[in-house]
C-alpha cells in the first residue's frame, strides 16, 4: 500500500470550534489502545487530498508536534448540506493488533448478463473487517464475470474472503446482483369526446 502522509498540529481545547473551521481547518481528534486522546486541527484540503486515497482502510502516519503517528480515519462528520468536513476521528493502529475498519469492494471484470441487458445493482460498497494493520488493502476485488445470467447475484460469502480477516458483515448479505430492466409502460390517452352541439340532442 502506498504510504500516506498528513500533518496536524495540536488544538487547545479553548479554541472555538467555529473559528478553527473559519481558518479552513478541520477539528479532530487521536484516540483508542488506552491512550491519551490528542486534539488536533489539520488543513482542510490537505485532509481532503489524503482522504481521497485512504478512505477508512489505509494507514495514514500523521504527524503532530514532530511525533508521527499510524492512524486510520474510524469516523466523519460532514456539514449536510455543503458536504463541509466538521470533525474527523481518527484511531492509533499498533503493530500486532487488530484494528476494525471497512474495505471498499472493487467491480471488476465483465458480466454476460449485464452485456445481454440486465442492470448492475451493486448493493455493497464495503465490507466490515477486523485484521492486522499489515493485512489492510485498498479494496476487496468483485469479479461480476459470476453474474452469467439475468438474476445471478453474488453474496458475502462468495467473495472469498480470507481468513486473515474476521468478516462482520453478514455472509448472506447481497454484494451485487444482475436485474431485469424495468419495463416502461406507454399509457395512451383516450380520445377525448366529441361535444355535444345545440341541435345534436333533439335529433338523437
Amino acid at each position: 500500500m502506498e504510504k500516506l502522509n498528513l500533518v496536524a498540529e495540536v488544538r487547545s481545547t479553548t479554541e472555538k470550534l467555529s473559528e478553527v473551521r473559519a481558518a479552513k481547518n478541520i477539528p479532530a481528534v487521536i484516540y483508542g489502545h488506552n491512550a491519551e486522546n490528542m486534539i488536533i486541527k489539520m488543513n482542510n484540503s490537505d485532509f481532503l487530498r489524503t482522504f481521497r486515497k485512504s478512505g477508512e482502510s489505509h494507514i495514514i502516519s500523521l504527524e503532530v508536534a514532530g511525533k508521527s503517528h499510524d492512524v486510520l480515519v474510524h469516523d466523519i462528520q460532514r456539514e449536510p448540506v455543503s458536504g463541509d468536513f466538521l470533525h474527523i476521528d481518527f484511531i492509533f493502529v499498533i503493530k500486532g493488533e487488530k484494528v476494525h475498519t471497512n474495505i471498499p469492494l472493487s467491480f471488476i471484470g465483465e458480466s454476460a448478463a449485464v452485456k445481454a441487458g440486465a442492470i448492475l445493482e451493486e448493493h455493497l460498497k464495503d465490507i466490515e473487517v477486523k485484521c492486522l494493520p499489515a493485512d489492510l488493502v485498498d479494496a476487496f476485488e468483485v469479479n461480476i464475470a459470476a453474474l452469467v445470467e439475468m438474476g445471478s447475484s453474488i453474496r458475502v460469502s462468495d467473495l472469498g474472503i480470507s481468513d486473515k480477516y474476521t468478516v462482520l458483515t453478514g455472509s448472506d448479505d447481497m454484494v451485487c446482483a444482475a436485474t431485469q430492466p424495468a419495463k416502461m409502460e406507454v399509457i395512451e390517452d383516450a380520445a377525448p369526446e366529441a361535444p355535444v352541439m345545440e341541435g345534436d340532442e333533439e335529433k338523437a
